[in-house]
């Protein structure tokens, strides 16, 4: 059984996290939505299938305006724009890893602050982050598991929010900014270079591990013995994939793998939004 996680939000605190989950909404190019309920919870994606809208989304996202591809009536074709995203190097993970299995827990209600904190159900990294990545599924694969995303990039904006929720620099790295609002200091996750994993079966079942994500306490720590041996094998066979990708993990939360020199990457605050 996942041990529950222990924090739970203060409704002071949760408040700057709705409010920045509709700005983002916004910024994202997304309609507003309603706040969502602790009975969103997150939906697994298993590639071959299409992924499921988290509750109250179905249907939310407009029509093109025009056919991608149809030049303007002048017979000049509109010049490509590159996303945010896509120009600060981030890809995403799925067209990397397609039997990668999605759990994004912020991007639902079914997280610590119990709120939806991204718009959107994506996970991104920088390429060759990405890349080594793979090469860590691959190791799984060969033992017939899968690796299940938690949590990918993280824009600094959102960094900010969690910090404020929990100020604890064992758990959450402390943002900084610049004047002009520019992240200067903060999470690996806002680098495009870390990554909250756990493991799931052939199938995409979810496995059972140490702890649920972002279980706040000594039970996630990685020096924790697990009770089941089982678990501990799991998280053994993880950590080794992940440290032999060039993976470095932390050890107040056995989910969390950083790219080796991840701090020397640039911040970033790219807004999450839809492909």
């Amino acid at each position: 059984m996942l041990v529950p996680r222990v924090l739970r939000r203060s409704p002071a605190a949760v408040a700057p996290l709705a409010a920045l989950a509709v700005a983002s909404a916004c910024s994202a190019g997304t309609p507003t939505r309603p706040a969502p309920t602790d009975d969103d919870r997150a939906a697994r994606v298993v590639p071959g299938s299409p992924p499921a809208a988290p509750a109250g989304t179905a249907g939310a996202v407009a029509a093109p305006s025009a056919k991608i591809g149809t030049p303007p009536a002048s017979g000049v074709a509109p010049a490509a724009v590159a996303s945010p995203a896509a120009a600060a190097g981030l890809v995403d993970v799925v067209t990397v890893i397609p039997d990668v299995v999605l759990d994004l827990r912020y991007a639902t209600a079914d997280n610590f602050t119990h709120h939806r904190v991204y718009p959107v159900a994506r996970c991104l990294l920088l390429a060759d982050v990405a890349d080594r990545l793979a090469d860590a599924a691959a190791t799984l694969r060969a033992d017939g598991l899968r690796l299940v995303m938690w949590d990918c990039y993280r824009p600094a904006s959102v960094q900010r929010a969690l910090w404020a929720l929990v100020p604890d620099p064992r758990y959450v790295a402390e943002p900084r900014f610049d004047a002009a609002g520019r992240p200067t200091g903060g999470s690996a996750h806002s680098r495009g270079a870390a990554v909250d994993v756990s493991l799931a079966d052939a199938d995409g079942a979810p496995l059972a591990m140490p702890t649920d994500h972002d279980a706040f306490g000594p039970a996630a720590h990685r020096d924790h013995p697990a009770a089941d041996p089982a678990i501990r094998a799991r998280l053994g066979r993880l950590d080794r994939a992940m440290t032999s990708a060039g993976f470095e993990g932390l050890a107040t939360e056995w989910w969390h793998y950083g790219a080796a020199g991840a701090g020397a990457r640039p911040l970033l605050d790219a807004p999450l939004a839809p492909p």
